[in-house]
């Protein structure tokens, strides 16, 4: 998805995800790939996590998880990188708040600098 100040993602979502407000350190027992740049992230390094959840779809999962919630069913999580996740919050400082974790960063940075720079 290209740089956009409207979400317009439609009614059908695959999962739900929360934008991090904050950096962490990555404290899991393995590493993890950057959604973004998809570079492995040391145990140790700073970050920011995603976490990620989805409704129940089916009848199985309406009968144990309930129907309507979007956090029914939780995830596995997405971590972004370091430098993903400066550029990721340099862009929502932006104004770009619908950028999802899959998409690459640096491609939306690019974007940005030849949409938006002064000539």
């Amino acid at each position: 998805m290209s740089l956009s100040c409207s979400c317009d993602f439609g009614d059908d979502y695959d999962w739900y995800f929360k934008a991090p407000e904050d950096y962490e350190i990555l404290s899991t027992k393995r590493r993890r790939r950057c959604s973004s740049c998809k570079t492995l992230i040391d145990i140790g390094a700073i970050c920011t996590n995603w976490p990620r959840s989805r409704e129940a779809r089916h009848e199985v999962e309406i009968a144990i998880y309930g129907e309507g919630d979007i956090e029914s069913i939780r995830l596995a999580d997405y971590w972004m990188c370091e430098t993903c996740s400066d550029l990721f919050f340099s862009l929502d400082d932006l104004g770009f708040h619908c950028i999802t974790p899959r998409e690459n960063m640096r491609d939306l940075v690019k974007e940005y600098a030849e949409v938006y720079a002064v000539r």
